[in-house]
Formats: C-alpha cells, structure tokens, sequence
C-alpha cells in the first residue's frame, strides 16, 4: 500500500473495546511511516447483523443495519472491516431461522459497503470459551429458547459459532477478504492452556489482550502483508510502552467522537468529545507519535 487509506470497523463489544485496533494502529506508526492510515472504530457493544436479541437482555440489541448507511456516508472509508457472529446466534443451540439471519444480514452489509465504493473485509466470529464460564450458569440443549442468553449461555455454543465460521469461509467471492479468526484464536488459547492449565482467554467472550493481539495479527498478515517475529512489549506490558500509550490515548478520543456522532441504539452511551474537537486532538497525538518514532 502506497497510498493514504481510511478503514472503518464495525462489529460488537470485541470491536468496541478497540484494542486489536490500537495494536493495529501502533504497528502501522512503525512500519509505514510517512503513509497515512485512519482507522475508524465504531464498534458498539451488544450489536448484531443478524436483528436478533435475546429475551432477558437489558434492552433490544442494537443492529449494524440501523447505522451502517450513516457511517458510510459520513467516515467515507475505503476499507470496512466488519466483525460479528459472537451475539448473533444469542448464545443458544444451533438454529437453522437464527443462522439465517445471520447469512443475510451479514450478506446485506457486504452489499451496502460494496456499493458505496468501499472494499468489505469479513471477519469470522472469534470462538467462544465456555472454560471460562461459570460451569452453573452453562446450559444444555433442549431447553426452551429463551432460557439461553449471555448471562446462561448454551454449553456448546462454540459449535455455533464455528459453523458461522466455517459457512464465511467457504463463500468464495462473498467479500473482497474473509479474514479467518476463529482457528488462530482457538489454536492460540490451546497452546496456553497446555503452558498453563488455569489460562482462561478472557470472559469467554471477550477475548484478552493476548487474544487482541491474535486478531490485529492476523489483520496485519491479511490486509498489510506485516509479519511480526515476535509479540510486541505492548501486548503484555502497554503501560511500558510510551508509544502504545499515545495510540491507546488517540484511539479512545477518536472513537468515542466517531460513534456517539454517528449515533446507535445502544442506551449506554460514552462522553465523547465533538467529532471535529476530536479530530483536532487526535491529529496532535499522531503529531507526537510520530515524534517519538522519530527519536529512534
């Protein structure tokens, strides 16, 4: 890539949260300097492609579809990375109706990037940990659907999800780049858990840094062609790393100004400053990355 680029990233909690985005960003000050690339976040918390909510969520879960032709028009991005399957099968058994949904949600987004001129990149949904779980709070199949819910998920709801994988993967030409995060995050928390028989991945939902860094890797290789030898010190040691602290500073004013700004369903919303303040802020941050970059 020799070009500036805007990439937009639209998904669930797992984007909200930001942080395989800030790993992204910070590889990117490193690696491509003097190349501009704005990357986007606007992940909100319990969001869906599919329209589904569970009966006993706090409130009607928020659907890309209400937003994502406001998002586009007003970020204009050249890239969208879309990230969602964690909530979409509402953390019940397998369901052909639910998995439909999904399919033509998902389908749907792809279509309305596509045709705003942008490229879609479709991440698979990560891999759910019910090791991580409260082993009370698991359900079995056969239940009726709504007793299943984040709070009392299905036991094997990994399953699920892995059968969402496996359907993007197998759809030749469904996006300009299925991105696959659901193996390498699997393998990645098999190797720990072999290291280490107590390792829990995060909230079996909600991955952890390590986990983070698994999908900004992958990103990196897909969309970057950017090999990392070795996991950075930021990873494990951000409050280290006076540069990941800046992409970390710059990533949260910006985001939260990008997604109260374009506006979402979600009750709970972030203070944010207004877009164009923070833009401004963001700019001196990248002024100072680029500073301390300079310095080595």
């Amino acid at each position: 890539m020799t070009e500036e680029k805007r990439f937009l990233f639209l998904g669930d909690s797992i984007t909200a949260e930001g942080t395989f985005i800030a790993f992204l960003e910070a590889i990117l000050f490193q690696n491509f300097p003097g190349q501009g690339f704005t990357l986007i976040n606007l992940g909100v918390s319990s969001e869906t492609a599919s329209g589904l909510t569970e009966e006993d969520h706090p409130f009607p879960r928020p659907c890309v579809h209400e937003r994502i032709e406001r998002a586009l028009l007003i970020s204009k991005p050249d890239w969208v990375v879309l990230g969602y399957g964690m909530n979409d099968g509402i953390y019940s058994p397998f369901s052909e109706e639910r998995f439909l949904a999904y399919q033509n949600g998902l389908l749907e987004a792809i279509r309305i990037v596509r045709s705003s001129g942008a490229k879609a990149i479709v991440m698979t949904p990560p891999p759910f940990d019910s090791s991580a779980i409260r082993q009370e709070t698991l359900l079995a199949e056969g239940l009726h659907v709504q007793a299943y819910s984040y709070l009392t998920p299905y036991e094997h709801y990994n399953n699920v999800l892995r059968t969402y994988a496996r359907w993007l993967l197998w759809q030749e030409g469904i996006a300009d780049e299925v991105v696959n995060i659901y193996d390498p995050l699997l393998l990645a928390r098999e190797k720990a858990v072999i290291k280490d028989p107590d390792y829990r991945s995060g909230d079996g939902i909600h991955p952890l840094a390590d986990g983070h860094w698994v999908i900004a890797e992958t990103l990196l290789r897909h969309l970057f062609q950017v090999s990392c030898i070795a996991t950075p010190l930021f990873v494990d040691q951000p409050e280290c790393s006076p540069l990941f602290q800046l992409v970390w500073q710059r990533q949260k004013v910006l985001s939260a100004a990008w997604r109260e700004h374009i506006g979402h369903s979600n009750p709970n919303k972030a203070l944010a400053l207004p877009l164009e303040e923070a833009l401004r802020e963001g700019n001196k941050l990248a002024e100072q990355i680029k500073n301390h970059l300079s310095m080595y």
